[in-house]
């Protein structure tokens, strides 16, 4: 059951997604986390790992439409590359991230650190393209996912580059240069994680999590460049 307080938050998610659902239990379903269903003591709480594998299908098959479509030219091999590109959880996670869907994301005790991480934002993300599909049928989701589509040679090209923003930013702003420093590393040494946080001057701007410190880097680089963006459009 919906509480009040979450269907307000689901409501204001909406919002941003730029799509009503009807059925705001499969918005709900789409951002439950496996690891917040299994730390309830109720049994059968749905998580969004089915509405996750719907997501992808129909991401990819609405993606490679698009693609076909627009890119009368290219090979076999120069669509599915750059359709991978696009579907990556690198993009969508930066697509999760632009809705601010970790904040939406309910997870288990302790878990916080999930929300900031690529793959559940990128699974979340792909589960509320289930959860529109299964809502509002495929017209709808097309229009939904036309909005990451649009564009995405440049916001591609974009995504590569979040430390070169930040730093150009900060020096120009505030006349310092970020630094980064590893404040967490977690797993066995063949299979770390890092995590790293950005500072601005004195201030902590931004996080994030990666397979290698320049991967955490890139990531904390990425959410702090995200937060200067908010603050402009505020």
């Amino acid at each position: 059951m919906v509480t009040q307080e979450r269907l307000k938050s689901l409501k204001d998610l909406q919002k941003k997604l730029g799509v009503h659902l009807q059925d705001i239990d499969l918005l709900n379903q789409a951002l439950t986390h496996s690891s917040y269903a299994k730390s309830l003591s109720k049994e059968n709480v749905p998580d969004n790992e089915r509405l996750e594998f719907l997501g992808d299908a129909v991401l990819e098959l609405i993606t490679t439409k698009y693609l076909f479509k627009k890119y009368s030219h290219f090979n076999e091999g120069e669509l599915s590359k750059l359709r991978s590109k696009i579907v990556s959880k690198e993009n969508l996670s930066h697509q999760a991230r632009r809705i601010g869907i970790g904040k939406y994301l309910m997870v288990g005790k302790d878990q916080e650190e999930i929300k900031s991480q690529d793959a559940p934002l990128a699974d979340a993300y792909e589960a509320v393209i289930g959860a529109i599909y299964l809502d509002r049928g495929l017209e709808v989701t097309e229009e939904f996912i036309f909005n990451l589509l649009t564009d995405e040679k440049e916001d591609l090209k974009k995504m590569q580059d979040f430390k070169s923003l930040l730093q150009e930013y900060s020096q120009s702003m505030h006349k310092v240069i970020p630094k980064y420093k590893v404040i967490q590393e977690i797993g066995p040494d063949h299979k770390k994680k890092f995590r790293v946080k950005v500072k601005i001057g004195k201030v902590v701007s931004g996080e994030g999590w990666g397979i290698s410190k320049k991967k955490a880097e890139k990531m904390a680089a990425q959410d702090a460049w995200e937060k200067v963006k908010l603050k402009e459009e505020e």
